[in-house]
């Protein structure tokens, strides 16, 4: 069931519901009112994994149990309860926002380092290139200015957002500017965005993708076997050095 690109379906499994509540939501809503065999031979979904789909949607409020003799029938409740659901996960996340805000301190708190020395974290594949966006963004916004410095090369940025396709969707929502030096053309000049190039050089081998943001400096790449990888150094000194070198040569590209 859909409206021009949206479907039910894609609208309920973002809400956290599985393929097959989602699905059986949809079948009930046709049907009206149907029994838990009629749901199962419209979706194809086995009765036993419909029953249980059927219960956990009586939970969310989307569907009402009526009895009709010693039978039960099922009705779909209207598509209005998927605001009531909408708000409930508002609800629930405010306050997963304020546990986080006591639960992460206290947890990088128990994170002993020497003193001076870096922290270095390395991720793998695209959900690891998609953590490291993640925390640009949640870096920068604790910022007094959100901002930061990104070298991007031509040959990667098809590999950057592939699991964060809303990345600079949200950097701009959230207000965070960024100045980009791409090496080879292309890229996109984005709201709340500058960008200025280098020309690729001769020998074209150049995958690398550095970000420089608060007291961190991130650096994507791809392996052989095309899978990106990443690697962030926290360290103050690292970060205010590539800042500088980075201000330098963007000056030199005006």
């Amino acid at each position: 069931m859909k409206n021009g690109n949206i479907s039910v379906e894609s609208v309920l499994l973002q809400l956290g519901l599985t393929r097959y509540e989602a699905s059986t939501y949809v079948a009930l809503f046709e049907l009206e009112s149907a029994s838990i065999r009629k749901v199962a031979e419209r979706t194809g979904i086995n009765r036993g994994t419909t029953y249980e789909a059927m219960k956990s949607l009586v939970v969310h409020g989307l569907v009402s149990v009526r009895q009709n003799g010693k039978r039960e029938r099922y009705v779909a409740e209207s598509p209005e309860k998927i605001y009531d659901i909408i708000r409930e996960r508002r609800k629930e996340l405010m306050q997963v926002q304020q546990d986080s805000k006591m639960l992460v301190p206290a947890l990088l708190a128990r994170v002993v380092r020497p003193e001076g020395e870096p922290l270095v974290r390395y991720y793998q594949d695209d959900e690891g290139v998609a953590t490291i966006l993640r925390d640009v963004l949640q870096t920068c916004g604790q910022l007094d200015r959100p901002f930061y410095h990104a070298y991007s090369s031509q040959a990667l940025r098809k590999f950057l957002y592939r699991k964060f396709p809303k990345f600079t969707e949200r950097r701009i929502q959230e207000g965070i500017a960024v100045k980009v030096i791409a090496i080879g053309q292309g890229g996109v000049l984005d709201e709340l965005s500058e960008r200025r190039w280098l020309q690729e050089p001769p020998e074209g081998d150049v995958s690398s993708y550095t970000l420089i943001y608060g007291n961190k400096v991130a650096v994507i790449s791809i392996s052989s076997n095309l899978t990106p990888y990443g690697v962030v150094i926290e360290d103050a000194g690292s970060a205010s050095m590539q800042r500088l070198l980075f201000e330098r040569l963007w000056a030199s590209l005006a």
